[in-house]
């Protein structure tokens, strides 16, 4: 297939999962650019001793400069990305700041190749071929998944030298130089290569990744999934400053039906339930499937104690409604915990564990729900002072008819 520069500079959306894993992998580059700043440094200061050409220290200086600078942006976006996903738009800023830091280093490596061949000692023209096809061969390696980049480094890199060498005269340098140019028209499809198979390879990981965390029954998220994910959710409620409710929940007399009516028909109510519970969510929301017929939904953007009590209501109407399975008319119930997510510093284990005691604290007055603990600014304490909070009693029965 013919590959044209135009085609790898034409913009490719990608998911922002794997978007944000590519600018990731872009700032592991530190041993290599501290490779490069030694050997530059190293070549740098031989050239100068050899040619005493003032000119060839100062762009030694400045790439030794570059490269410290862009090592210290990288140790910043460490420290901002530590412990957190990025979005795509912060993504998209660091990659931006790489950019400009990039390109500013094959400016350096560029105008340091242009003012070599310019001097007239061969012994420094062949140091400085070797530091730009060191270079290049670096920028194909490294920043081949950011195509747009490595094609303008490489037209930075690549051309003006190669003009100089060709205007150094006689029958080698120009062919030396010719060559250059033909290598760079071969880096494209190189690239390309490249940017293909480092986003197939990702979208696989993805992929396999995501059945992973998947419960193969429902589909919904599984307990992989929950661990996975949870202190991503937690945390970027808290960035933003939005409320947060995990209910937990278990279904009521599900055991009595999967025996009495076998486990396909038990299959079906799982697969009905999680088709209700997906109904009742949000695309932001987390429902996990964790086993048997215990569930997680955590819910995102909750700005008030009485939204989660709502939707908590609402589970427990809509999966109490009757199930037609095989012929049979079932009717289960369920109950939820809730845990809502305060001021205080909880690990995600800390707010599924108060989830599952208000589940057992539902279960056992056989409320419906049952509120765990809330903001203390967003609900008066209990007159009786007790922690758990029982609403609506819920008192249903199984129904099985043929």
């Amino acid at each position: 297939m013919a590959i044209s520069p135009l085609q790898l500079l034409r913009p490719r959306q990608l998911p922002e999962s794997i978007y944000v894993e590519i600018i990731n992998d872009l700032f592991s580059a530190t041993p290599s650019i501290v490779v490069f700043m030694v050997s530059q440094c190293v070549i740098g200061t031989v050239i100068f001793l050899e040619t005493g050409d003032r000119t060839i220290l100062g762009l030694t200086l400045l790439a030794v400069l570059v490269s410290a600078e862009r090592i210290w942006m990288i140790h910043r976006y460490h420290r901002t990305a530590e412990g957190r996903k990025l979005s795509r738009d912060e993504a998209a800023g660091w990659e931006r700041q790489f950019a400009i830091r990039s390109v500013a280093t094959a400016v350096v490596v560029s105008a340091t190749g242009v003012r070599c061949f310019i001097l007239p000692d061969p012994a420094v023209h062949m140091l400085i071929v070797g530091v730009i096809s060191t270079y290049a061969a670096g920028t194909v390696t490294r920043v081949a998944y950011r195509p747009r980049l490595a094609l303008i480094n490489l037209f930075i890199v690549a051309i003006p030298p190669s003009i100089a060498c060709m205007a150094h005269g006689g029958l080698i340098y120009i062919s030396l130089g010719l060559v250059t140019l033909i290598f760079l028209i071969g880096a494209f499809d190189i690239i390309q290569h490249a940017y293909d198979t480092a986003i197939s390879q990702l979208s696989l990981k993805r992929r396999f990744a995501g059945l992973a965390q998947r419960d193969a029954l429902t589909g919904l998220a599984n307990r992989l999934g929950l661990s996975e994910n949870l202190e991503t959710v937690i945390a970027e409620a808290q960035r933003g400053g939005h409320g947060l409710a995990v209910h937990s929940l278990d279904l009521d007399r599900f055991k009595a039906a999967n025996d009495l009516y076998g486990h396909p028909a038990g299959d079906a109510i799982l697969k009905e339930v999680a088709r209700r519970l997906t109904r009742l969510t949000r695309a932001s929301d987390l429902l996990v499937r964790l086993g048997g017929d215990e569930f997680v939904l955590v819910q995102t953007g909750v700005a008030e104690r009485e939204q989660a009590i709502g939707l908590a209501s609402r589970i427990v109407e809509d999966i109490g409604n009757y199930y037609t399975i095989n012929g049979y008319t079932i009717e289960i119930g369920t109950s939820v915990g809730i845990a809502l997510l305060t001021d205080e510093d909880l690990a995600p284990e800390d707010l599924l564990a108060r989830a599952d005691q208000a589940l057992y604290q539902a279960k056992r007055t056989r409320s419906g729900y049952a509120v765990y603990t809330v903001a203390p600014h967003l609900v008066p304490s209990p007159a009786d002072g007790d922690d758990f909070q029982d609403h609506h009693a819920v008192n249903r029965r199984t129904v099985n008819s043929r």
